[in-house]
């Protein structure tokens, strides 16, 4: 099995350390969020799949973006009327990264993952019909590309509130209400800097990522935030197809 990661950066999924706009292995730097699919994967598995050699593939947004020119030169239609440039970024994302998926199946000639990752933010009064907005945006996405086992990987309002849910005091109490956070890192409320408070000071991405390792997440009790669980269900439906054969 492959998975293909594509994120917004180091304190999400992660980054190629190389200079090259796909990468994997060595050249792959994981994130927090590349740690937790990790762990989420490893009991359906039996085996840790970013340990294996080639399985944990990174795709930047440079890549989509060149993706995107490359399509764009064929004359091909990428965002409809009725989809506004906002979720239409999200759309394109997910349909060029399905592209990819497709011809990392092909060369690789094993099944794949792909899961794209955008941090929803937005303000309180926005979230909730945003977040609905960007999700349905990358579903279709990776619908438009063909490719059926493409995850949409988008916390509400970022990555440090599902973090949260598991560092603050009474770990895994009341996630759901972390959802209603601010977006804004510039909030003295916003999830970053909750989180950082958890910690008693800012965690490195590295320190994040050996964090999680020491802390492994709880899934089931963090599924109480709608934005983790629709992950975890689209992740569990792309991995059943995958074990299907």
């Amino acid at each position: 099995m492959i998975v293909i990661l594509s994120g917004e950066g180091p304190t999400d999924l992660g980054q190629c350390n190389n200079a090259q706009s796909i990468c994997s292995d060595k050249q792959f730097q994981v994130g927090p969020m590349a740690v937790l699919v990790d762990q989420m994967l490893q009991p359906r598995l039996y085996y840790s799949p970013r340990t294996i050699p080639g399985v944990f593939q990174y795709v930047s947004e440079l890549a989509l973006k060149d993706r995107r020119k490359s399509t764009q030169s064929s004359k091909v239609s990428l965002v409809g009327k009725k989809r506004d440039q906002e979720t239409g970024y999200f759309y394109i994302n997910a349909w060029m990264l399905g592209d990819i998926a497709l011809e990392r199946e092909s060369t690789g000639k094993d099944k794949a993952i792909a899961i794209l990752f955008r941090d929803c933010d937005g303000t309180r009064l926005t979230q909730a019909g945003l977040w609905a907005a960007k999700w349905k945006s990358m579903v279709d996405g990776f619908k438009r590309s063909g490719f059926t086992r493409g995850v949409p990987m988008l916390p509400k309002p970022k990555s440090e509130a599902w973090l949260l849910c598991a560092a603050k005091n009474h770990a895994y109490q009341g996630c759901d209400k972390l959802e209603d956070l601010p977006g804004n890192d510039d909030s003295p409320n916003s999830a970053k800097n909750k989180l950082d408070a958890a910690f008693g000071g800012h965690k490195s991405t590295v320190e994040l990522c050996e964090w999680l390792g020491n802390n492994p997440f709880d899934v089931d009790s963090a599924s109480a935030m709608p934005s983790f669980k629709a992950f975890q269900d689209e992740l569990g439906r792309a991995l059943n197809e995958v074990l299907a054969g």
